[in-house]
């Protein structure tokens, strides 16, 4: 199962709740309009993508899905410029 990684420009810590031993805490980038995490994949995982091209999500609310983006970084940053900025890359 992918887990939420840390990734440069993350700006906010989202802390699991106490007790949910499924959940776990999620490194985030927020600018205000937009919240971005950042998942990684182990090598079964990265197959199964590369082979069937797809990627399936779920937001656990049970009757509705608030809209999400999915891009690999570059397109995400790209994405996050039009609603209120990104986060700087380290060369």
């Amino acid at each position: 199962m992918p887990v939420p990684v840390e990734f440069p420009g993350c700006n906010m810590l989202l802390r699991a709740p106490e007790g949910a031993e499924n959940v776990r805490d999620m490194h985030t980038f927020t600018n205000g309009h937009c919240s971005v995490s950042c998942w990684e994949f182990d090598d079964d995982e990265i197959a199964e993508i590369v082979r069937t091209r797809r990627v399936y999500t779920s937001v656990l609310s049970g009757r509705t899905q608030p809209p999400i983006f999915l891009a690999p970084e570059s397109v995400m940053r790209g994405f996050l410029v039009d609603y209120g900025g990104t986060w700087r890359v380290e060369r």
